[in-house]
């Protein structure tokens, strides 16, 4: 039997002309994907040989982005974790798109404390004597603490780049193709700041969004936020990992670091054996092979990283879904359809009279049928309003289309079942039409995200979503005191009798005071 990385080092030969169709269809896809930002920078000379900028005006060369440990991992490996709804072969859908890869960023390994390798970790004794480890070393684990301060550095850097991003990409109302942007991207923020600190981005998004929640905090005068017990809490958790550390005789890392994913047991023990059997030549250098094909990975997680599409900071409310040619003609056919009740008002003979449009044989609906809410007195008391109308959103499906997909030689329910539970947030982008006070026109993203269809939720948008909504109403709306640092105006509050106890005291000594003269004379 042979090991799983010497049959992707025998496959290298044969996988080489797909390699390269596929290296080819990436950088197509990423030449495409221009029409997508907004601000397009412009390309340089290929024959200079100088790199192309990145299509996104705000990602700069001067913080180039590592590939990290999420390179070393298996394909699809955060899509592997089977969290999806059953059956298990729907859990490929469960998470949004963008999560990957780039979504779930880890950091290498840089920290002062001495850890087993992750080879030797995977492939340790499962049958021991103890049922403990010796050492933090042989458990691949690390006491670590992340202080305050850690916390206001990252969110101080993330006010900082927003600020230079949002200045480097102008006014935001602008821009001519009828979206509101601000030019800016929370997810390549989030990216830069997770290098900089060599923390995970989710963990780099949960900062910035709970530090958010505090400075909002701030300007509440009954709320106390006791910055005096976190500094004592750091101050003991970082004297218990220093005496930890001393007494297993090991380096403290002096700073919070994050754990290998190899330390967690999701990855495989590489000396398991697989049941396929592939023939090899005596010529054939299998470890030459290994360190190519892993060379080779490492260039393509490079060139993923640096063509990756970041989400920009867009507003929702100004951005349409995509409607098919079914849902188009009933929008036009609900316009076309929109006077069939009204009823006109003419003039004649000094005389106003009503008539009926001849545009239909249904009779006006008497006044008296219609009646105003609260017995007649009207909506919130005001005379002859009515109630706001319910908003009702419509998703269009062609229930024969799906059991008769075109070009396919399978048809019925069950193919339509198949592509239901493959529809859901992928291949049917919106196609929500929305009815409100007679009216019927196309549903925004943000009104598509309400309803029961809404695309599959982006994890890491989904971690720094209060801070984003604060940014956007910053940029567009030009609302103050949402985001940002802010300052603290807490008032302490009197107790009760304290003022009553301290002119008691003062009526005292001035009764001694007094006395006292009085003895003296």
């Amino acid at each position: 039997k042979t090991t799983m990385a010497t049959m992707a080092a025998l496959a290298f030969t044969t996988r080489g002309s797909s390699l390269r169709k596929c290296t080819s269809s990436l950088r197509g896809s990423v030449v495409g994907s221009r029409l997508f930002s907004t601000r397009a920078s412009v390309e340089t000379d290929d024959s200079e040989g100088a790199p192309k900028k990145h299509p996104q005006s705000f990602v700069t060369d001067e913080v180039p982005l590592e590939d990290g440990e999420l390179s070393d991992l298996p394909p699809f490996f955060h899509q592997n974790l089977r969290t999806g709804p059953s059956p298990q072969s729907h859990a490929r859908h469960s998470r949004h798109e963008n999560d990957g890869r780039d979504a779930y960023w880890r950091p290498p390994w840089k920290s002062r404390a001495d850890i087993i390798s992750a080879e030797d970790f995977a492939n340790r004794p499962r049958v021991t004597f103890s049922e403990h480890f010796a050492s933090l070393h042989d458990a691949m684990a690390t006491l670590t603490w992340m202080t305050q301060n850690e916390k206001d550095g990252i969110y101080k850097m993330y006010c900082d780049l927003m600020t230079v991003m949002a200045e480097k990409g102008g006014d935001p109302k602008k821009d001519s193709w009828g979206v509101l942007t601000t030019n800016t991207s929370h997810e390549y923020v989030v990216r830069v700041i997770a290098q900089h600190y060599n923390i995970t981005t989710a963990r780099a998004a949960g900062v910035i969004q709970l530090q958010h929640n505090e400075e909002q905090l701030n300007k509440d005068p009954n709320f106390k936020i006791r910055h005096d017990i976190q500094a004592f809490v750091d101050a003991k958790v970082r004297d218990n990992h220093r005496d930890v550390y001393q007494s297993y005789g090991e380096k403290d890392p002096m700073g919070f670091v994050e754990d290998p994913v190899a330390s967690s047991g999701f990855l495989a023990r590489e000396d398991v054996g697989s049941a396929a059997v592939m023939g090899a030549s005596d010529l054939v250098d299998i470890d030459a092979l290994v360190k190519k094909v892993k060379r080779m990975e490492k260039d393509e997680a490079s060139m993923r990283i640096k063509n990756h599409i970041y989400v920009e900071d867009v507003d929702d409310r100004t951005r349409n879904v995509k409607l098919d040619k079914e849902a188009k003609r009933l929008e036009k056919m609900k316009k076309a359809l929109a006077g069939l009740y009204d009823i006109q008002k003419a003039s004649g003979d000094g005389e106003e009279k009503e008539a009926v449009s001849t545009r239909t044989k249904v009779p006006p609906i008497p006044e008296g049928a219609l009646p105003y809410p609260d017995n007649n007195v009207g909506y919130n008391e005001t005379p002859k309003t009515r109630r706001p109308r319910w908003k009702f959103a419509a998703q269009i499906i062609n229930t024969h289309t799906l059991e008769n997909p075109p070009g396919s030689s399978q048809h019925g329910k069950r193919v339509a079942a198949r592509a239901k539970a493959r529809r859901h947030g992928r291949i049917v982008d919106g196609n929500t039409l929305i009815e409100k006070d007679g009216e019927v026109r196309v549903a925004t993203i943000a009104e598509l995200e309400q309803t029961s269809w809404k695309h599959v939720r982006n994890e890491s948008e989904f971690m720094f979503k209060g801070v984003k909504a604060a940014w956007m109403r910053r940029q567009l709306e030009q609302e103050v005191g949402g985001w940002g640092r802010q300052e603290e105006v807490y008032n302490e509050p009197k107790v009760e009798g304290e003022g009553e106890s301290e002119d008691a005291a003062e009526n005292e000594e001035g009764e001694e005071a007094e006395g006292s003269e009085d003895n003296e004379k």
